[in-house]
């Protein structure tokens, strides 16, 4: 069976729409999504609608816990990030907020006798903060090697990053789908008898996506559109 897997849309519906047009193109049993569908984009109202309606299985990412825990889970969230996650939750339905309360922090699979982990990023088990996920500072200085040693896992996908790699054929940051400075978009193609990993790059329409950011001047949208998108506004 192949299962497409994604990561971090943040309300780029552009891309993610492109992303399940070339699913559907595919042969593909099961579509994951690993977090971050909301944030940081103009539309995450509207790429909810097609998560939703796509019965697409998925994780909860950081700004979904936002959304759902409230800002005072990151203790290093500033002034107008809180303000950008507030109006977040002035876009998000409340048959959209059943949804994601349904969601977990992980799924976990089986495929011919092997351990297959899905999730956001790693999740820092040991530590008494709200906040799930070990800091992305285990990328930089490496020790996500000594992390995922300890993991019981043939296999793990995360993404919140935004920049695909990969650990010792075990761990696969999958990259964001939706930050993007450029036309192009991304997801992976993961076949579970073989254990074959394939990221397919597509383009979206990048056009239609500035209109809807220029259009929209939601907080945070200038520095937003600068650092992910590299707009100048």
């Amino acid at each position: 069976m192949k299962i497409a897997i994604f990561s971090d849309i943040h309300g780029n519906r552009e891309a993610l729409t492109s992303v399940i047009e070339d699913i559907k193109k595919e042969n593909i049993n099961e579509i994951i999504c690993l977090g971050d569908t909301i944030g940081i984009g103009p539309n995450p109202k509207e790429c909810m609608d097609i998560i939703i309606k796509n019965n697409i299985k998925t994780v909860l990412g950081n700004h979904e816990l936002y959304f759902l825990k409230g800002t005072e889970i990151d203790d290093e969230m500033g002034e107008g990030e809180i303000k950008h996650q507030n109006w977040i939750k002035s876009q998000i339905t409340d048959s959209q907020k059943n949804y994601l309360e349904k969601c977990s922090l992980t799924l976990e699979e089986v495929f011919n006798g092997k351990k297959v982990l899905f999730e956001h990023f790693l999740i820092d088990y040991n530590s008494k903060d709200q906040y799930p996920f070990h800091d992305l500072k285990v990328v930089k200085d490496d020790s996500i090697k000594k992390i995922i040693e300890l993991l019981d896992y043939d296999l793990i996908f995360i993404g919140h990053e935004h920049k695909d790699f990969s650990v010792d054929n075990k761990l696969y940051d999958i990259g964001s789908s939706g930050c993007r400075k450029d036309n192009t978009t991304r997801y992976t193609i993961f076949d579970t008898d073989t254990f074959n990993v394939e990221t397919k790059i597509l383009e979206y329409d990048r056009e239609n996506f500035e209109k809807d950011l220029l259009e929209n001047d939601y907080p945070d949208r200038n520095l937003i559109a600068k650092w992910f998108f590299g707009i100048e506004i």
